[in-house]
């Protein structure tokens, strides 16, 4: 398949992959249907067999669970105010309203310089 990106073409060959009918079918409005696995991915375990023990498995999730919200508590109560929140804001706009007026400096851009110093006054830099 030929194509073309920012004007630059290219031969585009799309792999093909080996499809292997799985053991789901079905009906759906009457048209059978059968579910498609590539053959390198295996095909799903059913439930049940394989000698896992579920109740250890949802008992260990649990116990995670249990911990992260534990840690998501604690981090909670290190939440900084929204006080502190606002003036840790205000500051990184000065910070960048000081970066703008040293480059509107160096460049010799008198307009944006002073529409920079208005702001800076506005923001009570």
């Amino acid at each position: 398949m030929k194509l073309t990106y920012r004007g630059a073409n290219y031969e585009y060959d799309i792999p093909t992959v080996d499809m292997v009918e799985g053991e789901v079918a079905g009906k759906y409005r009457g048209q059978n249907w059968n579910y498609r696995y590539p053959r390198h991915i295996p095909n799903p375990k059913k439930y049940g067999g394989g000698g896992t023990n579920h109740t250890k498995k949802r008992d260990a999730q649990a116990g995670d669970r249990d911990a992260a919200v534990a840690r998501a508590s604690a981090a909670v109560e290190s939440y900084p105010t929204v006080v502190e929140v606002a003036q840790v804001h205000r500051a990184n706009i000065c910070n960048i309203l000081d970066r703008r007026k040293e480059a509107a400096k160096a460049k010799g851009d008198e307009t944006l310089l002073r529409l920079l110093e208005i702001e800076s006054r506005q923001m009570v830099c």
